[in-house]
């Protein structure tokens, strides 16, 4: 009996090693991810923590969003998308490969970024924003990140975070674009050339909402080709390159970094 109880004891005791070793390698680990950023946003690093983002839409912009996000130390995400990785994203959504087809698109995320952070609190909903969705979800959120195409979506959220004083950023046409140059965040009243923001300015002053507390990235590209309407005419370049700039006015809102 006295063998098996040291024997038991020496297993606890290498047991504990393990998970104090682990745990120490886990914290150098981020300290070392972390190095970098750290330097740049010096004592305001330790605020993006605190930080919660909520995103809806999970594909050519909204994809990068959640990764730009955990890397720069934000824990708390809520993703929402009803869709499922098809082949034919995989030549913008930077979240998915094809392992990933056929796979909520959420799910494919959260378990991607565990690989970065094991320390996240990442909730998932494949649904769809309509008038039934339990906008309450969204309460403990401390923004939310509108990458939708249906417009009556976007009303429904922007409705919501302005009532509830969220701040919102709603992002606009990103296909048929070639120049990343063209993007801006600003508010809806100054938006021009996007056939999406028409529609929705429209659809808002109808609602009565003043467009100039509505937060959007958009972008001023005129192309007077003529596309395939059976086909979504968009590369890599215009909608990552819009997620990342979400992202950044995002996380220097929040710090209160001005140019």
């Amino acid at each position: 009996m006295s063998i098996f109880i040291l024997r038991y004891f020496n297993f606890l005791v290498k047991l504990i090693i393990i998970i104090l070793l682990n745990k120490i390698y886990i914290e150098i680990y981020m300290e070392d991810i972390n190095l970098r950023s750290k330097a740049l946003y010096k004592e305001k690093f330790e605020k993006i923590r605190n930080l919660k983002v909520a995103i809806i839409g999970l594909g050519g912009v909204g994809s990068i969003i959640p990764i730009s996000l955990v890397r720069s130390n934000v824990k708390s995400l809520l993703l929402i998308d009803k869709d499922k990785v098809e082949l034919s994203n995989l030549n913008r959504q930077i979240g998915y490969d094809k392992n990933d087809i056929n796979k909520y698109k959420g799910d494919v995320l959260k378990y991607k970024l565990s690989f970065l952070n094991d320390n996240l609190s990442i909730n998932i909903k494949n649904e769809k924003i309509d008038e039934n969705f339990d906008f309450n979800i969204f309460s403990s959120y401390d923004y939310i990140i509108d990458c939708i195409d249906d417009i009556k979506a976007k009303i429904l959220l922007i409705k919501y975070s302005l009532k509830n004083n969220k701040k919102i950023i709603s992002s606009l046409g990103m296909g048929k674009k070639y120049f990343p140059s063209k993007i801006e965040i600003t508010t809806l009243n100054k938006t021009y050339n996007d056939r999406l923001a028409k529609k929705l300015r429209y659809e808002l002053k109808k609602e009565e909402v003043d467009l100039k507390k509505v937060v959007v990235c958009f972008s001023s590209e005129i192309t007077n080709e003529n596309f395939d309407n059976n086909v979504i005419a968009s590369s890599f370049f215009v909608p990552n390159s819009a997620g990342i700039m979400i992202a950044s006015y995002l996380i220097n809102d929040y710090l209160n970094i001005k140019e």
